[in-house]
């Protein structure tokens, strides 16, 4: 069973709790994440996992402690070293990404060398995490609690088999706390959530989208966690939480009336006055997901269902014969790579069927990747998508262009080629509305990479870039309305 722990502990005394943390508070912060076990099965999350959510407390103003498979020696020393710490703090987390157990009503933490058969071994080869929370409610005020348990450990399993007195349990058990405490499960207590596809567990993913959301409440940040991991895992995985907290918490507060809480207010309005009245599902998507909780959230969900139900509506029997006339085949291409689908107006037809499958998946028709008439209505309703950015590399010479701010796709890829200046940057990421996208390179390898924010964009770069070679660094990142665009040349 993979478990990601997350848990800060506040002091409220202040009268303005939420003023200036980074500045006002002191705030420490324990980030684990094991993957390597050695004993049972290998977790290729957890690491990346505790490092982006390391990463991004940084930034928030945190002192972190990180650990990456870590021996049950290591992680009883930075634990240790994280008490110490944590006397005096205003601000008291711990991150933990790895295996975990249930047993007896308890739950254990595992250490990459932990190997459980007994009574005796999970007593003395693993962490008791009742006794750290124990630890962090007896320091802080409020305790702040995040278990993301995933699919059932093996361990347990043999724990399970080789004794009677220990009531090995399926996921993690609900944790008993007191006032001041939000404990908050990835899953319903007793049950498993899933590791994941992609570089993060998508409880880890759905936190990271939203916790460096400047003036998001911890509540509400839970609440738009929830909907994502809903959305992610089909409705299989649904955040649990028991909350008895006295206050409210920012992870990144802004002052009302500030310029920052003025410029984001400006930028919201400002994109969705140019999507309101689009029939495009994506655009949506896009602004719910930077703005979860935004002035337009409630309208934005009604519309994005809306124009759900439009786009999926069965396309008529005397619209499906295929098409063979040149230009309008040339349009469906056009309007599927408007769209953020990968096919160009010169693509082979079987690319063009392979993305109009990816289409009508995506707004869920009937799958037979055949242009039609019916198809080609279905694209004109739904229009593009805007505003567009784009990063362009060459693998031949190292050149690059970026671009931002286009009202079509092409257009974007096209100023960033110009930028580039030569025929070779053939190599492509774009990104629409409120995505962003970043370039990072070494002399031994580059990466591109596209994220909801500027921040994870970057990070994602970096990581891809490092998997193939060091010292990688940011060339070049931008979001597609400009926001946060920087270059190194």
């Amino acid at each position: 069973m993979r478990l990601a722990v997350f848990l800060s502990a506040l002091l409220l005394a202040a009268p303005v709790f939420f003023a200036d943390p980074a500045a006002a508070q002191k705030r420490v912060a324990l980030v684990l994440g094991n993957g390597s076990y050695k004993h049972t099965a290998h977790l290729k999350n957890p690491p990346n996992d505790a490092s982006d959510v390391a990463t991004a407390l940084q930034r928030l103003g945190f002192d972190v402690l990180r650990g990456i498979d870590l021996t049950h020696d290591g992680m009883r020393d930075i634990i240790k070293s994280f008490t110490q710490k944590v006397e005096g703090a205003d601000v008291a987390l711990m991150f933990y990404a790895g295996h975990g157990l249930q047993v007896g009503g308890r739950n254990y933490l595992l250490p990459v060398d932990a190997q459980i058969e007994t009574q005796a071994d999970l007593e003395f080869g693993s962490i008791d995490l009742n006794r750290v929370l124990t630890f962090m409610e007896g320091q802080a005020k409020t305790s702040i609690v995040f278990l993301d348990a995933c699919r059932d450990n093996p361990l347990g399993q043999r724990l399970s088999r080789s004794t009677r007195s220990a009531g090995v349990g399926r996921g993690l058990a609900q944790v008993d706390s007191g006032v001041g405490t939000l404990i908050a499960f990835a899953t319903q207590p007793g049950n498993v959530a899933l590791d994941g596809e992609g570089r993060n567990s998508p409880f880890t993913s759905a936190l990271l989208t939203v916790i460096e959301q400047p003036g998001l409440p911890l509540s509400e940040l839970m609440i738009s966690v929830r909907n994502e991991v809903l959305k992610t895992t089909s409705g299989k995985q649904v955040p649990w939480e028991h909350s008895s907290l006295t206050g409210q918490f920012y992870f990144k507060p802004v002052k009302p009336g500030s310029t920052a809480a003025t410029d984001q207010a400006g930028l919201e309005v400002a994109f969705w006055n140019s999507i309101q009245g689009s029939k495009n599902p994506q655009l949506f998507e896009a602004y719910l997901r930077r703005y979860p909780n935004g002035t337009f959230a409630e309208i934005a969900k009604i519309n994005l269902q809306g124009v759900k139900q439009a786009a999926a509506q069965p396309i008529a029997p005397d619209e499906k014969a295929p098409l063979n006339d040149a230009g309008l085949l040339r349009e469906i291409n056009e309007r599927l790579y408007e769209l953020n689908f990968d096919t160009e107006p010169d693509a082979s037809r079987e690319r063009m069927s392979a993305a109009i499958r990816q289409f009508e998946g995506r707004v869920n028709l009937a799958q037979t990747g055949v242009p039609t008439r019916g198809l080609l209505s279905r694209l004109r309703d739904l229009g593009g998508l805007k505003p567009w950015g784009a990063i362009v590399y060459s693998k031949a010479d190292g050149r690059w262009g970026m671009s931002w701010d286009h009202q079509t796709r092409k257009a974007a890829v096209d100023d960033a080629r110009k930028t580039c200046g030569i025929a070779t940057c053939t190599v492509e990421v774009s990104f629409f509305g409120t995505s962003c996208g970043a370039f990072a390179s070494s002399d031994a390898s580059w990466a591109l990479s596209s994220r909801d924010d500027i921040q994870r964009a970057k990070d994602a770069a970096l990581g891809d870039c490092g998997k193939r070679g060091k010292a990688c660094r940011v060339i070049a990142a931008a979001c597609a309305d400009g926001e946060g665009r920087m270059a190194a040349r």
